[in-house]
């Protein structure tokens, strides 16, 4: 089984960029991964939090401390994922136009991180547990909305085994993740910034998935949301094309009945 551990960045309204990454790999990957990552944070860390960080008291340790930690996930061949999309995308495109419980600038990048590890990464055969950072806050409402709905349409895909939401001090395997959309974040909005340059060792890889969703690719989510009645104060309408596809995943037309009633409709 393939896990992937998600975290994000830049999600507020008032940031220029989000960001939604991580790393997938098996149990052997991720435990040779911990073997090396929890020696190498130090005694005085049990977390890699890059917000935190005290970058203009102690930026050259910092530096130092990033270089050493950035190479262990591609040590073990974790695979890196990142996905973002720029606010002003979808200030223009989506804001007032999708309703904001299917489409947020979080929830359109943590689904497409999901549809990227299933397309390109897991094989016929994997199943897959996804496992994102548990937010606190408003952030919780969005949360909860991606595990009612995007569980429910990954499940079409029958390796999907679960998704997940973990506080980001229950296991280190979610510092890559913090540390990858941290880097995509900076590297995205200046990659001349000391930020940036000195996140760089978490992005050097000979292969990586996704990226940052152009203005074209934006559009084309937000007229297909259009397409299935997801906007403010509409009517959603669960289109035969999905309702088949359901069916073929094993789902009952009872089950789907009951989903639509309790998710899509009410929501």
């Amino acid at each position: 089984m393939l896990t992937g551990y998600f975290d994000e960045s830049g999600t507020a309204s008032t940031e220029q960029l989000c960001i939604v990454a991580g790393f997938v790999g098996n149990e052997a990957q991720w435990n040779g991964f911990i073997g090396d990552w929890i020696p190498a944070l130090g005694h005085h860390r049990k977390n890699l939090h890059m917000t935190k960080l005290r970058w203009n008291r102690r930026y050259d340790k910092i530096v130092s401390d990033l270089a050493r930690l950035g190479p262990i996930p591609h040590r073990y061949n974790l695979a890196p994922v990142r996905i973002g999309i720029w606010h002003r995308d979808f200030n223009e495109l989506m804001k007032g136009k999708i309703s904001e419980t299917f489409a947020n600038p979080y929830i359109i990048c943590a689904v497409a991180s999901v549809a990227v590890v299933m397309d390109e990464i897991a094989a016929p055969t994997d199943e897959v547990m996804f496992i994102f950072d548990r937010q606190e806050g408003r952030r919780a409402k969005a949360m909860e909305i991606l595990h009612q709905t995007v569980f429910k349409f990954a499940k079409m895909d029958r390796r999907v085994k679960d998704i997940d939401f973990r506080p980001r001090h229950s296991t280190v395997c979610l510092d890559p993740a913090d540390y990858l959309a941290f880097e995509a974040r900076e590297y995205g909005i200046d990659s001349t910034s000391k930020k940036a340059q000195a996140a760089m060792p978490i992005a050097i890889a000979d292969k990586g998935y996704g990226g940052i969703l152009t203005r074209e690719q934006v559009e084309d989510i937000a007229n297909h949301y259009i397409e299935h009645g997801m906007v403010p104060g509409g009517v959603r309408k669960m289109s035969d094309q999905l309702a088949g596809a359901l069916l073929k995943a094993g789902w009952t037309h009872s089950s789907i009945a009951k989903w639509k009633e309790k998710v899509w409709d009410a929501q």
